[in-house]
């Protein structure tokens, strides 16, 4: 039980897929497209979303996958908050190159089609695109016995935002102020390490959660509307968070001529999920990220850090840690970005700020450290 657990061991290598990832895009041949045409590639720096464009406009695509938290929701016959994972991780990803979503299509894969598994699926789907504001467009379905041996769940959302209003990070600077967005829990990475840890400890995933889930800033979403006390399924499949409120209005709000945030106010916005704090390196090639002030995390980070005696370094490599998101603003609107966001998501605050202390993350635990993605 002491033996200590992290991702790898688990079976999922981020230094070797972050290295597979790189190879992968080595091999890509450049665009057919001319700079000025449409679907033309356009540079932006961070990866969360490519980038095309559009006559005055450009488009932002990103596309993503539910991952093996799947396999827990399968387990235990919950599929109704995987729909929100999906959409959340593409959406999440568009709104940090400043684009506003606009549409969703989804890809679903089985070994057998089963018509109450794809009415959950699309009830799902269909809530959460409400609540990121897209049209759900279209998708596909696929039955692959001996390809697909469980459900596979994933999309692609597509974005815009008028050409010249992307947001880089290219303008950061030492002494830009770090907003931290509350998360809802694990999301959607890591769970290769969670089923492991819950393996080892023996926990029934219908069972009462062995620990009190309660934290200021979400409600655990039930299976049922029956009283009782809330189980560990419950708490770890909780739906990735959907940023669109308050994010996207926050970058419209920017836009707007004489609006309560300022044209140069945001300067990048970073998803926390695989890779944890990792992901602010992605936004900039020499700046460094200190955060002094990070947000509370939820109580089943501690419970899977002490029974899989993950270190510190691991858990925030892994898990977004409490943290879903990071915008980074220039320190003269920071107080006023501040009261905006958290008046609309609660428990958003100032975490730290922008440092020219070479290109890494530090962390107030001096074993979280971050130099590389």
């Amino acid at each position: 039980m002491d033996e200590p657990m992290d991702y790898a061991s688990s079976g999922v290598d981020i230094d070797l897929e972050a290295k597979a990832v790189a190879s992968l895009i080595g091999s890509l041949a450049s665009s057919s497209r001319a700079p000025g045409e449409l679907g033309a590639p356009v540079h932006l720096p961070g990866g969360f979303g490519g980038i095309i464009e559009f006559g005055d406009s450009c488009l932002a695509l990103a596309t993503d996958g539910v991952g093996s938290k799947l396999q827990i929701a399968s387990k235990v016959g919950q599929l109704g908050g995987v729909g929100f994972d999906c959409v959340a991780m593409n959406v999440n990803d568009l709104i940090c190159v400043g684009a506003e979503p606009l549409a969703f299509v989804d890809y679903i894969a089985v070994p057998e089609a089963d018509p109450e598994v794809h009415s959950s699926l699309g009830y799902s789907l269909s809530q959460a695109c409400n609540l990121a504001r897209v049209t759900l467009a279209g998708g596909e379905t696929a039955t692959l016995p001996g390809i697909v041996k469980e459900l596979d769940l994933s999309g692609t959302a597509l974005g815009w935002f008028p050409k010249g209003g992307g947001i880089t990070g290219e303008n950061l600077e030492e002494g830009d102020v770090l907003i931290g967005l509350p998360s809802s829990g694990i999301h959607s990475n890591g769970f290769t390490l969670v089923r492991a840890v819950i393996e080892r400890s023996g926990c029934i995933l219908d069972d009462s959660c062995p620990f009190d889930p309660s934290h200021d800033c979400r409600e655990v979403r039930r299976f049922s509307e029956k009283d009782g006390a809330i189980t560990l399924a419950e708490v770890i499949l909780n739906p990735t968070r959907i940023y669109v409120d308050p994010v996207v209005e926050l970058v419209l709000e920017s836009r707007r001529v004489g609006g309560v945030i300022g044209p140069d106010c945001i300067k990048a916005i970073a998803h926390i999920t695989g890779g944890g704090l990792s992901n602010l390196l992605r936004l900039h090639s020499t700046l460094g990220w200190e955060i002094q002030m990070p947000l509370n995390p939820h109580p089943e980070f501690k419970w899977i850090s002490e029974i899989g005696s993950v270190s510190a370094l691991e858990m925030h490599r892994t898990f977004n840690m409490g943290m879903g998101m990071v915008v980074a603003v220039s320190q003269e609107c920071a107080a006023s970005a501040e009261r905006w966001i958290s008046k609309r998501l609660a428990g958003s605050r100032i975490v730290g700020r922008v440092v020219s202390n070479g290109r890494r993350v530090t962390h107030p635990d001096p074993e979280v450290v971050f130099s590389h993605y």
